[in-house]
């Protein structure tokens, strides 16, 4: 996987041009009722194909995401914790410069910490309707422990989806995983194994993390996975799993998470 997007879009918030808040955008809101649970929804309309972004900033900590045209809400996950946080609506102006169309502050206090690790969010989208979600469903019926949920997904998604490199050499900054499409395609890169086996593992009540940074034997930028099961996280990577299972190799499911650079999570 390319280096976070997030890095890519925090080089490029801190050059927002400082301007009027007049703009096209017809509608920005701030849906609230969520915070509890560590999410924040946002209601908007993009005016065509003018790049937009969602910006949270608390205690010299920032988190950057982007507002797609095609859609009109997004689901955002608070990665900053309890707190004040001030919530920038920033469209595109020119170059690497934005500027803050609105801005607001928000108080979080998080009730339940890992409700949002069952929550569709931006990255880790999911409905019931999806096919990757109604297969979870199969693959996991009649099972009634998270380990047993667990590894029967984690089974699924090592055996029949396959890395694409040429994928891998072609995708471009911004990029968002489509778990239906990687489903369908029976392939993808590491971004799409993460956050596919993050929403069926969410869709059937099992917490789980999409993380980013750097692990063992890999020298880019990437993207794995952890399961809260039986009252703990375990590191697992499904990316990695399915060349070593595809060729017959013995692989653990679990990681040592201690050999894993962790630099963000949804």
């Amino acid at each position: 996987m390319k280096k976070s997007r997030f890095m890519v879009m925090l080089l490029m918030v801190l050059v927002i041009a400082s301007m009027g808040s007049a703009s096209a955008m017809e509608v920005a809101s701030l849906d609230t009722r969520s915070l509890e649970t560590g999410l924040l929804s946002v209601q908007y309309q993009v005016p065509g194909h003018t790049a937009t972004k969602i910006m949270l900033e608390k205690g010299g900590e920032r988190s950057v995401f982007d507002l797609s045209a095609t859609r009109t809400e997004e689901t955002i996950p608070l990665l900053l914790g309890d707190g004040q946080y001030k919530v920038s609506i920033l469209e595109h102006v020119s170059g690497n410069q934005y500027r803050p169309i609105k801005t607001e502050t928000i108080e979080v206090a998080i009730v339940d910490p890992t409700a949002r690790f069952l929550s569709s969010v931006q990255e880790i989208r999911w409905d019931q309707n999806m096919q990757a979600i109604q297969k979870a469903a199969v693959l996991t019926a009649g099972l009634t422990t998270d380990m047993e949920k667990v590894t029967a997904i984690y089974d699924y998604i090592v055996e029949n989806i396959r890395y694409d490199d040429a994928k891998a050499a072609t995708v471009t900054s911004g990029y968002q995983p489509d778990i239906d499409a990687t489903l369908s395609a029976g392939s993808g890169i590491c971004y799409d194994y993460a956050s596919l086996f993050a929403a069926m593992m969410r869709s059937v009540g099992v917490p789980a993390r999409m993380a980013k940074g750097y692990a063992p034997g890999i020298d880019v930028y990437h993207a794995w996975n952890e399961i809260l099961v039986e009252g703990e996280w375990q590191t697992m990577d499904t990316t990695m799993d399915a060349a070593y299972r595809q060729s017959k190799t013995p692989v653990k499911m679990f990681k040592d998470s201690t050999a894993f650079t962790k630099t963000s999570e949804v």
